[in-house]
């Protein structure tokens, strides 16, 4: 029997005054080690930690890990390449949305951007059991310290309600591996490398540059003690603490050895000094330094034509291989322009708004440059209360907003959108800890995958979260899932 059908077994055993006492004590281990969001009256509110885990075997969370590496690997040199054409159409549709200091960034820094630390790659898993590619995240790749302190809260209320010792259940979440860990390993590397110095785990002092007021403080203190407890000086600043002293930048009274940045380009004053030092990213050790072109939906359009089109695969510099990730990994996705291209199934379109138009039940149209699941809309789900609601902000119409009329709105406006595939979920009923105890949710997952760009620092760790929706969001109505390794899982359920 797998560890996964071993745990739910014992779950299923539990009677439920032993399985809610259990569910109580992972959301209140899951939250004093960062499992909370905080809302602009400072008030912090929990994640709900989902008790049903997402168990990968050994060869899945390394497959995935090595097709997401390739992923921003070709998205990074496809970036690169709309970036040096400024004249074309898709230059335009794709960083048009940017602001003047974003777009400057961009053009100042991309072979900067050619070394992250931490991306973070979103997976949906279909009905066919393969995990594709929806969205790339290179500023704000969060959920590391979320998704360590969901997982390690699991293993340890497993493990005490199975009776076990403390050296037991701290084994278990050694050998689920840390996000975190990760993270802080990458940093250093990057840090390594800028210096031409050896990745020689001597103490660094590392700041955390974050708006004031961050909705994700809690991840932002996770790092915090935990860096700390591994030997580093850490402290978390906001932009305004940042100065130039006649040793390099000064962050919150300190000399940093590093920076890792969790705040927006579009957040940041240009003409602020952190403004200005992000234009010298490596310079003044900052990491991620801007990197906006790499979330953009468009390029993935850009990757998915490149898989089946030899032109653009050889224009782009994509192996066979690498194509063969992009098949397997992207659903078909396009960059919504007129004109011909190529089908879901590989069959010649003529022209794609056309094509678009008369599909709405297969296909998904996003924005470009949005965030939050905004400017997203599932043509299956366009009657979707929260749907119209969003098309009538969007477009500015006082009633219900078709297909039709939202394809002609992205035609008219100029913008830059993609067209994808509808990726064939399911819902599952997912037991969901919250303040009446753990109770069955209709709920979707999807799945992240961590990793970094430029020296290829080994990472295999991710997230999971659970919305009501197909639009993943944790707030609404969701939450977190623990990830967690089969063969960790396994040495849990196996200890006496």
């Amino acid at each position: 029997m797998s560890a996964e059908a071993r745990l739910q077994a014992f779950l299923g055993g539990l009677d439920p005054a032993k399985l809610a006492a259990l569910a109580r004590r992972y959301e209140r281990l899951a939250r004093q080690d960062g499992a909370y969001v905080t809302l602009a009256d400072g008030v912090t509110l929990a994640i709900p930690p989902v008790l049903t885990p997402f168990v990968q075997l050994r060869a899945d969370r390394e497959a995935l890990s090595h097709d997401s590496h390739a992923l921003v690997s070709m998205l990074s040199r496809a970036a690169r390449a709309v970036l040096l054409s400024p004249a074309t159409e898709v230059h335009q549709l794709l960083l048009g949305p940017l602001s003047d200091y974003e777009r400057e960034a961009m053009q100042r820094t991309h072979a900067d951007a050619e070394q992250l630390a931490t991306v973070r790659v979103d997976f949906l898993v279909g009905t066919d059991g393969l995990a594709r590619a929806l969205e790339v995240n290179a500023t704000i790749p969060a959920m590391q310290g979320y998704s360590d302190a969901i997982a390690a809260a699991f293993l340890r209320a497993l493990g005490e309600a199975r009776g076990l010792g403390p050296a037991t259940i701290e084994a278990a979440i050694a050998d689920n591996g840390r996000n975190t860990d990760d993270l802080l390993h990458s940093l250093l590397a990057k840090h390594a490398r800028a210096t031409g110095r050896k990745l020689d785990g001597r103490r660094r002092s590392i700041a955390i540059v974050a708006r004031r007021g961050d909705s994700q403080s809690g991840e932002l203190d996770h790092y915090v003690r935990r860096w700390r407890a591994l030997g580093h000086e850490v402290v978390r600043v906001t932009p305004d603490q940042i100065t130039r002293g006649p040793n390099g930048v000064i962050a919150g009274g300190v000399t940093p050895d590093l920076m890792y940045r969790h705040i927006f380009l579009r957040r940041i004053e240009p003409s602020s000094e952190l403004g200005q030092l992000l234009l010298e990213p490596t310079v003044h050790r900052i990491w991620n330094p801007p990197a906006s072109h790499l979330e953009l939906k468009g390029m993935l359009g850009i990757l998915s034509a490149a898989g089946t089109d030899d032109a653009e695969a050889a224009r782009l510099g994509f192996s066979d291989e690498e194509r063969a990730t992009l098949v397997r990994r992207l659903p078909w996705t396009r960059l919504l322009v007129r004109g011909a291209t190529r089908g879901p199934g590989g069959e010649p379109i003529d022209d794609l708004f056309a094509f678009t138009r008369t599909h709405q039940r297969a296909l998904v149209v996003k924005r470009s440059w949005d965030y939050g699941g905004r400017g997203v809309f599932l043509g299956a789900e366009l009657e979707d209360q929260s749907s119209q609601a969003r098309l009538r902000e969007l477009t500015g119409a006082t009633g219900d907003v078709g297909w039709l009329q939202l394809i002609e709105y992205i035609e008219r406006s100029g913008e830059g959108w993609v067209v994808q595939a509808l990726v064939d979920v399911r819902p599952q009923e997912l037991l969901r800890v919250d303040d009446t105890g753990p109770q069955l949710r209709t709920l979707f997952r999807d799945l992240s995958s961590f990793t970094s760009l430029g020296d290829d620092t080994e990472m295999s760790g991710g997230a999971v979260r659970a919305s009501a929706g197909r639009i993943v969001n944790i707030q609404g109505g969701g939450g977190l899932a623990p990830l967690l390794r089969d063969e960790a899982l396994a040495r849990l359920l196996d200890a006496t």
